[in-house]
């Protein structure tokens, strides 16, 4: 279940790095939801496994939109700052579970946030949408 991250090198594979990011949130939450102990925490697990393919679903529509302009090449995101939880494989464990899907989301929040500075005056409306990302 590990993700490959592609190399960040222009916008559309900052996009993609991005979406990468949500399908392994996505997958940490499918996991703790295997593990939770709760009927609550299962519920709330699968909440939060939706919450990011949703993501996924509007980072796509959005990708898709950026491919079509031409824009400069990105030099200044390394992709590798945001990994080792990322991309690795789910813990088999309560809550070591949980604590990594915290700590996977909070690297894929510091992406967007980044991405949203390299990115903000070129792509407002993407902006816009990595802002919102990274608030929830």
């Amino acid at each position: 279940m590990a993700h490959q991250f592609p190399e960040i090198t222009a916008y559309g594979s900052a996009f993609g790095f991005a979406i990468e990011a949500e399908r392994a949130c996505a997958d940490f939450a499918a996991a703790a939801q295997v593990l939770a102990p709760s009927d609550e925490w299962r519920a709330k697990l699968d909440e939060v496994a939706c919450t990011h393919d949703d993501r996924v679903q509007k980072l796509t529509t959005i990708r898709q939109e950026v491919n079509e302009m031409i824009l400069e090449p990105i030099h200044s995101l390394d992709g590798s700052a945001y990994l080792g939880t990322l991309d690795a494989e789910p813990e088999t464990s309560w809550p070591a579970v949980v604590e990594q899907l915290i700590r996977a989301e909070e690297d894929a929040a510091r992406f967007h946030e980044d991405f949203v500075a390299q990115c903000e005056q070129i792509l407002a409306a993407s902006a816009r949408a990595f802002r919102k990302a990274a608030k929830q």
